[in-house]
């Protein structure tokens, strides 16, 4: 369920830059083409730009189909008090991107983002055995790099490819077809009213202790509710002490969701609500 065009993107947009990542063109998706896009250069700064009010809204990816989670996204949330308002599904095609006028032998490096590298390892390991394949920032960074550094080439999208000038010699060169990105947008209050087909994000953070995770489960249990994410992280309030990301089917006001939360209340744990957003759809 897109919410584009119910959004002012007058407030500026914070997303992981430069101009051409795939969180620029998820941000697309809710602001259009044209809007005071604010690139940045980590997720982290993301998450700062809009707690400080620099930017109202930002982007910033979970997961990857093939790759899994983000995990600089999931640690974000124990620091940041920026929240969930809705999310997007984007389907990955990567390309090989070099200089006008280079060949592929020509070729002593790769760059991309290491999500990226990592979404198209068998690609890499057929075609390109010995070349060294370094991560960067992100993937319109690299595209930067290969733009300006002879013998360089670069995994990004077609999008980078125009807008760095960069030959495409290879399309799709992801390991899987399916390859999707799950975005986030943030904001710094979730006010999102229930869809019908909603998700619901949690931080919890528990104490090492037998039976923690168990209990902290059950009341999804007894209550109906549909794990769809369960992410164990570091807390770093002590070692060997973790939080876990949660995301489920509903909406904060669904009455079952309301009980469940009440159950982890009575339980003593640290919860954190991190928003409530229509469930989105691969588009």
């Amino acid at each position: 369920m897109p919410i584009r065009n119910k959004l002012d993107p007058s407030g500026g947009v914070a997303f992981l830059g430069p101009a051409g990542t795939y969180s620029h063109a998820a941000a697309q998706h809710w602001f259009g083409e044209v809007a005071p896009w604010q690139p940045v250069a980590d997720i982290v700064d993301v998450f700062a730009a809009v707690e400080t009010r620099s930017a109202a809204w930002g982007v910033v990816p979970v997961e990857n189909s093939s790759e899994g989670s983000v995990t600089v996204t999931l640690d974000a949330f124990a620091s940041s008090q920026a929240q969930i308002c809705a999310e997007h599904l984007l389907r990955i095609h990567h390309c090989l991107l070099l200089s006008p006028g280079s060949s592929p032998t020509d070729i002593a490096t790769i760059v991309s983002h290491q999500q990226s590298l990592g979404q198209c390892r068998h690609y890499l390991q057929t075609n390109f055995v010995g070349v060294d394949c370094i991560p960067v920032s992100s993937n319109a960074e690299a595209a930067r790099i290969a733009a300006n550094t002879p013998g360089v080439a670069a995994i990004a999208g077609r999008t980078a490819a125009q807008l760095y000038g960069l030959q495409v010699l290879a399309d799709s060169i992801e390991d899987s077809q399916d390859n999707t990105t799950r975005f986030l947008l943030l904001c710094p209050h979730c006010t999102t009213k229930a869809s019908g087909r909603d998700r619901t994000s949690l931080l919890v953070s528990a104490p090492n202790e037998p039976g923690t995770l168990f209990h902290a489960l059950e009341p999804f249990y007894r209550h109906g509710v549909s794990l769809t994410k369960l992410e164990t992280r570091p807390s770093r309030k002590g070692a060997w002490s973790y939080a876990f990301y949660v995301d489920f089917d509903g909406h904060v006001d669904d009455n079952n969701i309301k009980a469940t939360l009440k159950a982890l209340q009575h339980l003593k744990l640290d919860v954190k609500w991190l928003g409530s957003y229509p469930q989105a759809v691969v588009v």
